[in-house]
C-alpha cells in the first residue's frame, strides 16, 4: 500500500461502516466464540484476562458475568466508546484503555490470559511492528499465563483471493471490495471503491497473513511455547484447510 494507507485501521475502524465492511459476527455467532473460549482455555473465576484490540467488547460483555478481572485495549476511540455503552447497557464491568499495542500500559507479568481475537494480528506495516505487539502480549503474561491468537490461515485465505463482493454502508451507499494477495509482501489488501467509478476509494485494509512456521518462530522469541492450535471455536485440531487459525500459547 502507499505509504499515507499504512495506518489504515486509524480511518477505518474509527467509522461505523467497519462493521459492515469488517463483515463482524453476529450475537449468535460471538456467543458461541465465548463459549469457545471458556472451554479452550478452562477460564476460571479471578483470573486477570486482557482482550488486546478489543473493538466494539463484543467479547468482554459476554465474559464479564463469567466473574473474570477484564480490561479491554483498542487504539480506536469510536470503538472503546461504543464498548463503554455495551457495558453500561448490561450492567457489566471491565476496564477499557486506549492505546496502542506496540507498547501495552500494563506492568510485566499482570495478566493470566491475554486475547487477541477477530485476526486484528498483521494490522501493522513492517513484520518488526507486529512481532513487537506480539513481544508487549508476552510480556504482560504471568509465568505459566496464556495468550490466545485469533487469526486467519493464510493458505485458505490465498486458495480463495482474488475476490470480491458489494457491500451496503449504514448511510445506504454501495461499495464494492476487492481483495488480493500480495506474494513479496505476504499481505492480503482489501479496497473498497465505488461501484461506478474504481478510483474512487471508499476504504482501504492491508493485513499481514503468517503461517503456522512463522507464528511458532514469532512465539519462540517472545518466550512463549506452542501448546494448541484449534481450527475452529469448537476446539477442533488445526488441520491446515480451516478457515481460522487459534493458536494458544505459553509464557515460559
Amino acid at each position: 500500500m502507499r505509504p499515507y494507507d499504512q495506518q489504515w485501521w486509524q480511518h477505518f475502524f474509527e467509522s461505523p461502516a467497519a462493521f459492515k465492511l469488517g463483515l463482524f459476527p453476529d450475537d449468535a455467532e460471538t456467543d458461541r466464540e465465548v463459549q469457545g473460549l471458556l472451554q479452550m482455555l478452562n477460564l476460571q473465576p479471578g483470573q486477570r484476562v486482557a482482550d488486546i484490540c478489543c473493538g466494539a467488547g463484543r467479547h468482554l460483555v459476554r465474559l464479564a458475568p463469567e466473574g473474570l478481572e477484564l480490561v479491554g485495549l483498542d487504539s480506536s476511540s469510536l470503538m472503546i466508546d461504543l464498548a463503554r455503552q455495551a457495558m453500561a447497557e448490561r450492567d457489566v464491568r471491565a476496564g477499557l484503555v486506549r492505546g496502542d499495542a506496540r507498547s501495552l500500559p500494563f506492568r510485566s507479568g499482570c495478566f493470566d490470559v491475554v486475547l487477541n481475537l477477530f485476526n486484528s494480528f498483521g494490522y501493522l506495516p513492517t513484520d518488526e511492528e507486529n512481532e513487537a505487539m506480539l513481544g508487549e502480549m508476552a510480556r504482560c503474561l504471568r509465568p505459566g499465563g496464556r495468550l490466545f491468537l485469533d487469526t486467519r490461515n493464510r493458505e485458505q485465505q490465498i486458495l480463495f483471493a482474488p475476490y470480491e463482493m458489494e457491500v451496503t454502508l449504514p448511510d445506504g451507499t454501495l461499495t464494492v471490495m476487492n481483495c488480493h494477495y500480495r506474494k513479496d509482501a505476504r499481505r492480503m489488501d482489501s479496497i473498497w471503491h465505488d461501484p461506478e467509478d474504481s478510483d474512487i476509494i471508499h476504504y482501504r485494509a492491508s493485513i499481514r497473513l503468517y503461517g503456522l512456521d512463522e507464528l511458532d518462530a514469532m512465539m519462540t522469541r517472545a518466550g512463549l511455547r506452542r501448546i494448541a492450535v484449534y481450527g475452529s471455536y469448537k476446539g477442533e485440531d488445526f488441520e491446515g484447510f480451516q478457515r481460522e487459525l487459534l493458536y494458544v500459547a505459553q509464557k515460559l
